[in-house]
């Protein structure tokens, strides 16, 4: 199951705010959890073209499943105390923690050996 993102600055964005919609949350590593945008906290967007400020808000995305299962090949409980420390640091500076998780990633091997650390994540923070 390949895809991948299609995201273009300020194209992306522009249509967002065209189709009023509030937020984005594209803009993380694929190869690794953390703050691609140097922030933890959601931001407002401008289309550099048009030199004008966007109704969209960025919510950097921290951590997607895909980035420790598959390109570091880790433990679920290797993946459970990273995405711990990045939530603990999200906390640390008020800001909001944005996980993705793939809905195909429940049930299907190797997946399935890491749903209780989706589950422990979402109940417990």
């Amino acid at each position: 199951d390949l895809h991948y993102l299609r995201f273009a600055i300020p194209d992306t964005w522009q249509i967002w705010d065209d189709n009023n919609m509030n937020f984005d949350s594209s803009l993380s590593y694929s190869d690794r959890a953390g703050f691609r945008c140097g922030i933890c906290s959601e931001y407002s967007v401008y289309n550099i073209l048009t030199r004008k400020k966007l109704n969209v808000k960025e919510k950097p995305l921290i951590a997607m499943d895909a980035t420790l299962v598959q390109y570091h090949k880790i433990s679920p409980d290797e993946i459970k105390e990273q995405i711990m420390n990045l939530i603990k640091i999200v906390k640390k500076y008020k800001g909001t923690f944005v996980l993705l998780w793939h809905n195909s990633s429940f049930n299907l091997p190797p997946w399935d050996e890491y749903k209780d650390v989706y589950e422990e994540i979402i109940l417990n923070h």
